[in-house]
């Protein structure tokens, strides 16, 4: 996996932990931690929802089976 994609996935849970952390305004690193970590969460459940979707429509012939990239290509 190319290096590109660990820099733009870590941009954008740093974007969104500091924006998260201005609008509930938070202030100590206890809370910003927190709310890194749900950042973090709430993406794994997403990316997780978009793979086990696409695994779902695979499985009942809707869409083929190189509409989602699979672990192994990555490597």
């Amino acid at each position: 996996m190319s290096i590109r994609y660990y820099l733009v996935s870590t941009i954008v849970v740093v974007v969104l932990t500091v924006a998260v952390s201005w609008w509930q305004q938070k202030k100590t690193a206890k809370e910003i931690f927190i709310v890194f970590c749900q950042v973090v969460l709430l993406l794994a459940v997403l990316l997780g929802a978009v793979v086990g979707f696409a695994e779902l429509l695979e499985h009942f012939g809707i869409a083929r089976s190189g509409f989602i990239i699979k672990g192994e290509e990555l490597r």
